[in-house]
């Protein structure tokens, strides 16, 4: 039972456990994929208008290893690869600072941004491939780390880009916006409220399945112990209990003590016989049976005497009360031998023997029967 229940104690903490892991990795999880969006600004000369023409927008993923500065400058292109993944990529810019604007594909991010790192850009915008309009990725560029960088989609890069190539001095300004990811996200905070307050009750529920479980437990085991306790008393009511008196060998002899106790055995002390046939004292026995219906030496379970008795066959009396026999006997062999061959006392002084008083009473008429059986047969 003990280890039963420290098992269940154990598995217990291991789902606390468990719990606390889920959690650590949901916030990891979340924390890991917050991105910052970034205002972009852009702004030209209208040739056609005869104006200045600009926008803003928030419209902008930083990359997820580059610094959250702001930059702003003059929009350039690559010479040659618009995608910026040849070693010998260059550009031509008018004045400093000015940006890179680059175009996603055929390489990793890194190396498109250390190409324009190289050539002096204070920031690189690279905008999405065809066919993705205005959405963006987060970048992960962990061998450029020093350079502000930032991705805007496909529509937009293209229309920078376009402008660029017709010949129009575009300038670009990149602001730190906000904070996004599923951390930030209604729908994750909603998820994970609902997630917590699931795993929340259903650990209660188990947590109150295992209390009532052990509760139930406890309950028939304490039945068990009472039903036992009952088992036990009937089974000691029925042993056989008797008053020493002096003359009897269990007195007489220094051998023979208590076995509960170890006490020698003393005139007028009660004690109690077992159907193995090994003596206590009463007072000794009886407690030691309550808990153990054992014998302290040999083991015998009186239930289990009890339970063969019912089963079997009534047992003769001379079987059930062979001690009383045995006593009875040995006073009516005393008796002969103190008379001579005519039925007259001898003269020598007749020894004193004497017989177990039984404080059971079925045993003290079983034996008193016996005896009257005996006489009557005598005579």
């Amino acid at each position: 039972m003990k280890a039963n229940l420290k098992l269940r104690a154990v598995h217990g903490r291991s789902c606390i456990w468990l719990s606390v892991f889920v959690f650590q990795c949901c916030f990891q999880l979340s924390a890991s994929v917050i991105y910052w969006t970034a205002y972009v600004e852009v702004r030209y000369f209208d040739s056609v208008s005869n104006e200045t023409v600009g926008s803003i927008c928030e419209c902008g993923v930083f990359g997820a290893d580059s610094p959250l500065d702001s930059a702003s400058g003059l929009l350039v292109l690559p010479n040659s690869d618009p995608l910026a993944c040849s070693r010998n990529t260059t550009f031509t810019a008018k004045h400093q600072p000015w940006i890179a604007l680059i175009k996603k594909g055929n390489c990793a991010y890194s190396q498109k941004i250390r190409a324009a790192q190289r050539q002096g850009a204070s920031a690189v915008v690279i905008y999405n491939i065809d066919g993705m309009g205005n959405d963006t990725n987060l970048m992960a560029h962990s061998d450029a780390k020093d350079i502000v960088s930032i991705m805007v989609g496909n529509i937009l890069g293209t229309g920078m880009s376009n402008l660029v190539k017709n010949g129009s001095d575009v300038y670009v300004a990149i602001v730190v916006a906000n904070p996004r990811g599923l951390w930030y996200s209604s729908t994750w905070a909603y998820s994970l409220s609902f997630t917590f307050i699931g795993v929340t009750t259903i650990t209660m529920f188990y947590f109150a399945f295992l209390f009532i479980k052990r509760m139930y437990r406890n309950q028939q085991l304490r039945k068990q112990e009472m039903e036992m306790k009952r088992e036990n008393e009937k089974a000691i009511a029925k042993l056989e209990v008797w008053t020493l008196r002096t003359g009897d060998p269990e007195v007489e002899s220094e051998d023979v003590s208590c076995v509960v106790c170890t006490d020698s055995f003393k005139h007028n002390e009660k004690v109690t016989v077992l159907p193995c046939r090994h003596l206590y004292h009463k007072k000794c026995i009886e407690p030691w049976l309550l808990e153990h219906p054992t014998c302290p030496m040999c083991k015998f379970h009186i239930l289990k005497y009890k339970i063969d008795e019912e089963s079997d066959d009534p047992p003769s009396s001379s079987d059930t009360f062979r001690l009383a026999v045995i006593r009875t006997e040995q006073l009516h062999t005393s008796d002969s031998q103190n008379t001579d061959t005519l039925g007259r006392p001898s003269d020598s002084e007749p020894e004193i023997q004497t017989q177990h008083i039984y404080e059971n009473l079925a045993f003290e008429e079983e034996a008193e029967r016996m005896e009257h059986q005996d006489i009557n047969s005598q005579d």
